[in-house]
This record gives structure tokens, C-alpha cells and sequence, in this order.
């Protein structure tokens, strides 16, 4: 799956410099659903689209890719994916992605340990079937995520172009 990130995120145990605080900062407020986080990505975003794809940006549905919770997920991405939508005029696949019960993440030093309450993902099948997806997440790690949900998505019969990335991680070592 074709990838696309517009920053490197550097956690501060590996670089305290002032342009990696500033990546930092920016994720953050974004995964806190801070309006000026929230705007920024969502410009950012729709000026991409319309640049790549012109008029037929709305060709193409944008959906985030599941948080830990439907809470979580409205907070992060129900604005972003608005105002995306909105000015490139892509459709906006949000509102037929539901989340039950909630995941939670456990970072124990280098060991990522996610225990899952009835957590569960769903998809409007019927409105992914047929649509090229384009997803959307505020951070790459792994890509295990991304690949995961757009197998899920490809299961309901979406075409799943790539995945878009406000910050790809640096891997500090191999």
C-alpha cells in the first residue's frame, strides 16, 4: 500500500532538537482534538487532494482509521474528516466506520501491549463496496494498523489507494 506522511516524528528520548518538539506538540494537540491542530491537518490534507486529484477528489473517500474508542475517534477525526471533505470536495466515508466497546494501549519500554474491552470495528458495507478509500491516521509506526484496516476495508469490497500520515516514526535503530 502506497504511503504518505508530511512529517518525522522523533520521540524526545532521541531528539530534544526544537523542530521535533514542534512535530511533537502538533501530534498531540491533534490527537486531542485541538482546533488549531485540527485545521491545520485538515489544509494540509485537502490542499493534497485537490492538488493530486483536482476535480475528481471527489472520486474518492476519506476515512480515519479506528481509534481506541468511538469517543476518541469522534474527538480526533469528526471535524478533520469535515473540513477535509469540504474543501477538496472528497466524500467522507467517517459516519460508516462504528466502534464498539474500547482498546487500550499499554507502552512498556520497547513492548507495545494492547488489551482489547468487547472492542470492535464495523463497516457500512454496502457504502465502502465499489469506492476508492484513501486512509487517513495522525501516526506511522509500523504500518500494521493501516494494513489492517484496509484488509478490513478491501473485505467489504473497497479498492483501498493508499494511506495518508500527518508523521511517519523515525526508527532510531534497526
Amino acid at each position: 500500500m502506497k504511503t504518505f506522511n508530511y512529517y518525522e516524528y522523533n520521540s524526545k528520548r532521541f531528539d530534544r532538537s526544537a523542530k521535533a518538539e514542534q512535530v511533537r506538540n502538533f501530534i498531540f494537540a491533534f490527537k486531542d482534538g485541538k482546533k488549531w491542530a485540527t485545521d491545520y491537518a485538515a489544509d494540509m490534507v485537502a490542499k493534497s487532494f485537490s492538488q493530486t486529484y483536482g476535480d475528481k477528489a471527489g472520486n474518492f473517500v476519506l476515512v480515519c482509521a479506528p481509534a481506541a474508542n468511538s469517543k476518541k475517534y469522534t474527538k480526533r477525526f469528526s471535524h478533520f474528516a469535515s473540513k477535509v471533505s469540504q474543501e477538496a470536495k472528497v466524500q467522507n466515508g467517517n459516519d460508516h466506520l462504528f466502534i464498539y466497546g474500547e482498546r487500550t494501549a499499554k507502552h512498556n519500554s520497547a513492548n507495545h501491549v494492547s488489551e482489547s474491552f468487547g472492542y470492535r470495528v464495523a463497516l457500512d458495507r454496502e457504502y465502502f463496496k465499489g469506492k476508492k478509500v484513501i486512509i487517513f491516521d495522525d501516526v506511522i509506526t509500523s504500518g500494521a494498523t493501516a494494513q489492517e484496516f484496509a484488509s478490513q476495508l478491501a473485505e467489504c469490497g473497497a479498492e483501498v489507494m493508499g494511506a495518508m500520515f500527518l508523521a511517519r516514526t523515525k526508527r532510531m535503530y534497526n
